[in-house]
């Protein structure tokens, strides 16, 4: 099992990623780590906040550098591009390779046409996202008892999974498999219909004309932690999230089909034609609530994501 790497790479500097390099500091792995970046300005912003061993823009890296000059690869840029990253790498690698993508079919897809025999790569996702994004926002302990999907192409060399299973376990997270359909499915109900709803509720509340009105008035925000709970993650980094629904988008059609079918059952229940039943909503409220901490694993609210 490696458990030492002298050149890592992290292909995208975000959130994600610098956080990364931040834990693999403060967890005293002593590694190179080179960032790459997207332009000459997070370059500089990157370098100041010692995101990284070694910043260079996606430009430079390109130009200057090979695959082959790091022995663990790991992808943190959104899904399309770490696609199209993945037909440049080398067939004969012989490092590590991974990703933080937040869907799998397209990544898994792409890696089993790039390689046709045994290769290195093992897709990862970890489950630590926030709402704040960029390498600014980068934080040493985001991956802190946190969960780590693997999801394993064909011909995936099975000790290059219990390298990384031993990686992210180092780095604070706990890890589990799932295969890449399984996993778009279950993460269009837990994470990409959710900032959807999100974000159609922070704009359906923004554009009603009494909303408007007395927010105009009010000398502070008029809703109460509700409302700021369930807009936490409305209009989370966009362009990463375009990538996402792209890359997923039948999984994300489905669950919010059934949403709305779930949503028509209560509007029905709601029609002012019909006779409120107190103990019918005490038991919805109640099974919500058991439902929630099903998902959750009774989890503290510092947990949740």
């Amino acid at each position: 099992m490696k458990t030492e790497y002298s050149n890592i790479l992290i292909y995208g500097l975000g959130l994600m990623g610098a956080s990364l390099s931040l834990a693999l500091k403060k967890k005293g792995i002593k590694s190179h780590v080179t960032g790459v970046v997207s332009s000459s300005k997070s370059k500089q912003l990157g370098e100041f906040l010692k995101s990284a061993d070694t910043v260079l823009t996606s430009e430079e890296f390109h130009s200057s550098k090979h695959w082959k000059d790091y022995d663990f690869i790991i992808f943190g840029v959104p899904v399309d591009l770490t696609v199209k990253l993945i037909q440049e790498l080398p067939l004969d690698y012989s490092g590590i390779i991974t990703d933080v993508g937040s869907t799998k079919k397209e990544i898994i897809q792409a890696v089993e046409a790039r390689f046709q025999s045994s290769h290195n790569y093992v897709s990862s996702h970890p489950m630590c996202g926030s709402e704040e994004s960029g390498l600014e926002s980068a934080n040493a302990s985001l991956y802190e008892g946190r969960l780590c999907i693997l999801t394993s192409p064909e011909n995936a060399r099975p000790e290059i999974k219990k390298d990384l299973e031993f990686f992210w376990r180092l780095i604070g997270m706990e890890v589990v498999e799932i295969p890449a359909v399984e996993h778009d499915s279950i993460l269009s109900y837990l994470s990409h219909s959710p900032h959807i709803l999100s974000s159609i509720m922070a704009d359906w509340a923004a554009n009603q004309k009494i909303v408007k009105q007395y927010t105009d008035l009010s000398p502070i925000p008029l809703n109460g932690g509700g409302f700021r709970d369930m807009t936490r993650i409305a209009g989370s980094n966009p362009k990463m999230w375009s990538a996402i629904f792209n890359s997923n988008q039948e999984e994300i059609y489905r669950s919010l089909l059934d949403f709305r079918e779930r949503l028509d059952i209560i509007l029905e229940k709601l029609n002012p034609k019909n006779t409120l039943n107190s103990q019918e909503w005490e038991k919805f409220m109640e099974t919500s609530r058991k439902s929630r901490d099903y998902i959750l694993k009774n989890q503290d609210d510092s947990k949740k994501h």
